[in-house]
């Protein structure tokens, strides 16, 4: 009996520490940031890619490189390679603020409030003031599910014990 308590104590993770409690405890790697950020813009930059054609928004992945490119060379070949660029950028950014504010944090509903937060930013560079309202319900959207993707990723991801 002794020889069964004393194993289990010396095993890591014996302090009292549930496993969902120990996953969270540990900071997420930089490739597993980088994979994540890789994904998110795959996966968003068609999301905005479709929002785009279908004329939903003006904003396309090529509106990423206009700070850079400005708005007459942004819409080429290399403005949306360079758009899609500073998006895996800005996703990663936006991957480790979430992983480092909001890590520890396991409610849904925080990557919506991320989502919101990502788009008062980007708002503020896209001068929102000037959307129309299907412009804006179509970047509100987009926004909010990407936090939500972002929020549930690092969520899952820090829990995962893969």
């Amino acid at each position: 009996m002794d020889a069964t308590k004393t194993q289990k104590a010396e095993q890591p993770g014996a302090a009292g520490l549930s496993a969902g409690q120990q996953g969270g405890t540990k900071a997420l790697p930089f490739a597993k940031m980088a994979e994540v950020a890789f994904w998110g813009t795959v996966l968003w930059g068609l999301v905005r890619a479709a929002a785009h054609y279908l004329n939903f928004t003006p904003y396309g992945v090529e509106a990423f490189a206009r700070p850079i490119l400005g708005t007459a060379r942004a819409n080429s070949w290399a403005g949306i390679g360079l758009g899609t660029l500073v998006l895996f950028v800005e996703t990663f950014l936006a991957v480790m603020v979430y992983s480092l504010v909001f890590g520890r944090i396991r409610l849904w509903w925080i990557g919506l409030l991320y989502g919101l937060i990502l788009l008062a930013v980007a708002g503020f560079f896209f001068r929102i003031g000037n959307w129309n309202q299907a412009t804006l319900s179509t970047e509100l959207a987009w926004y909010l599910s990407f936090g939500l993707f972002v929020g549930m990723t690092i969520s899952l991801e820090r829990s995962d014990k893969a």
